[in-house]
């Protein structure tokens, strides 16, 4: 059952850890650490250092790491996954201070772990106490937190697939819940500039766009309302390629070419995820592989077994995408 966090927000919001009561044990990595440890004076009992989100890495992290009473999450999505994995296996007080608000990892109850180097969704604990620290997040490159605007701007493709999927396998679809996710979006639109620039007001409208997609995802059990084939982009050129890129450059360039395979408003979706500052062309992927994995999306879409979408009825030509790499790189 979906549980609304206390958000505390604010320049030097986090400074209120140092009254903390009991035993806390911080999970962080190096750089959210030394960051931190540059504007916030509190030392805690305890520091586990996150190096991977492997499965064996976490249950090693568990038997090792002391005994706490409260664990402090201090960093990206691996470090406040890795503090939601101690503190559900613990059964302990939890509170996230995400350095960045480039995913919505602070938000979600399920925890992102590496099994075989795939990913796979474990555990049910939602974040009691969230800080939101203004002067931590900006410290952060800019393109990290425009990151975050990407689960946001894919319900434009996602509630068209969903839609479609209804339409055509009779897949569950709620309207209501469907609105819910269009206001989103259009209070996205209208903050571009202020997630743009990530200003106070930007961060906040990440973080509570976030909470209000986790909340309605939550109540029907699913993921639709902001994950369609747009998502399978992403997922699809990191399974060619093999390497890890930043979420939002991926869905970003899923939004660009799938609102095109879609007929949906491409221009619209592209003024938006520009304006918001994503880096939609992934300046870390060369053309040949995007080329290669849009050839091949709906082919990796069969074999990995994912949800209905418009890969599902339309064909992914050669022209077309080649017409999308022309677009992309003008």
């Amino acid at each position: 059952m979906y549980k609304k966090p206390a958000i505390t927000s604010g320049t030097g919001a986090a400074s209120s850890l140092k009254d903390i009561p009991g035993v806390p044990l911080a999970v962080t990595m190096d750089v959210p650490w030394r960051l931190f440890q540059k504007q916030v004076s509190w030392t805690p009992d305890h520091v586990h250092f996150v190096s991977d989100m492997d499965l064996p890495t976490l249950e090693a992290a568990d038997r090792l790491c002391p005994h706490c009473d409260v664990v402090v999450g201090i960093g990206g999505g691996s470090c406040c996954d890795t503090a939601k994995y101690l503190a559900w296996k613990r059964g302990c007080r939890m509170i996230l201070v995400p350095t960045i608000v480039s995913v919505d990892a602070p938000l979600t109850n399920m925890i992102a772990v590496r099994v075989d180097k795939k990913v796979q969704y474990i555990g049910d604990i939602f974040p009691e106490e969230i800080i939101i620290d203004y002067r931590l997040i900006q410290e952060a490159p800019k393109e990290l937190n425009r990151a975050g605007a990407c689960d946001i701007a894919s319900i434009h493709t996602a509630l068209f697939d969903w839609k479609l999927a209804h339409e055509n396998t009779g897949e569950p679809y709620f309207p209501g819940v469907a609105r819910e996710a269009l206001a989103c979006l259009e209070e996205l639109d209208r903050n571009a500039s202020e997630i743009h620039d990530v200003t106070s007001k930007g961060i906040d409208t990440i973080v509570d766009l976030f909470r209000r997609e986790v909340e309605f995802c939550a109540r029907i059990g699913a993921s639709r309302p902001e994950e369609g084939a747009e998502h399978i982009v992403a997922y699809g050129m990191e399974h060619l390629t093999r390497r890890h890129f930043l979420h939002g450059d991926l869905v970003g360039l899923g939004i660009f070419t799938i609102s095109r395979l879609q007929q949906n408003a491409p221009e619209w979706a592209e003024n938006l995820i520009r304006r918001c500052g994503l880096r939609y062309t992934v300046p870390e992927a060369t053309p040949a592989e995007i080329r290669n994995c849009l050839l091949g999306l709906r082919a990796f879409k069969e074999k990995a077994r994912l949800f209905y979408s418009v890969v599902d009825t339309c064909e992914i030509t050669e022209q077309f995408v080649e017409d999308t790499l022309a677009a992309l790189y003008k």
